[in-house]
């Protein structure tokens, strides 16, 4: 049986939505049917989301829910890449000439190995501008996702990566990091 999936999308430009008063964010986000991967409403939704993403100097992920739409699918930015290897010495020459690649999109992602070590980590959303907290993430996990051809792949992640993946597979669950957050505070930029 196929999981039936809704769309909110009003003609224009998609937004970043805030969690106050959104319970598009507190939904668990659908499957979306493979064979739809390549339709226009996903391209056009991915499109969206990418071009939002790239207007955020601090963002390096986002989730379909995000968008208002309750769908399995959310995209790194190439900037949390580099980002990623950025203490990683033996990789700094590489990572200077090499351009940034395209944002990597996840669709329909599924966990299939995480580590039991978990780390503190600092984390914000760009659904709750202006707050940041301390959440205990795996520092290392394994999923398996569809990209936006619609071809399956795996992808393995440590430290930084690791820790995007479960902050957006807790999106797609309709958690926030602030449901896990050990410590949550104002952002002193933003106050």
């Amino acid at each position: 049986m196929a999981l039936l999936y809704t769309f909110r999308y009003s003609f224009g430009m998609r937004t970043i939505i805030p969690a106050a008063g959104n319970p598009a964010l507190r939904e668990k986000a659908v499957i979306i049917p493979p064979a739809d991967i390549t339709g226009e409403h996903i391209q056009h939704l991915i499109a969206d989301m990418r071009s939002l993403l790239a207007k955020e100097k601090n963002g390096v992920a986002l989730a379909a829910p995000q968008v208002g739409e309750a769908v399995q699918l959310f995209i790194v930015s190439a900037r949390a890449l580099q980002h990623e290897d950025e203490n990683d010495e033996d990789h700094a020459p590489i990572r200077n000439q090499v351009p940034l690649g395209p944002d990597l999109v996840y669709i329909n992602p599924e966990i299939i190995k995480v580590s039991r070590l978990k780390r503190k980590k600092h984390e914000g959303c760009l659904s709750i501008r202006g707050k940041w907290g301390i959440v205990p993430r795996a520092e290392k996990m394994t999923v398996r996702a569809y990209d936006e051809h619609g071809q399956q792949f795996t992808r393995g992640a440590s430290g930084f990566l690791a820790h995007i993946f479960q902050h957006e597979l807790d999106h797609l669950d309709g958690i926030l990091y602030i449901d896990k957050a050990t410590d949550i505070h104002d952002d002193e930029a933003s106050a």
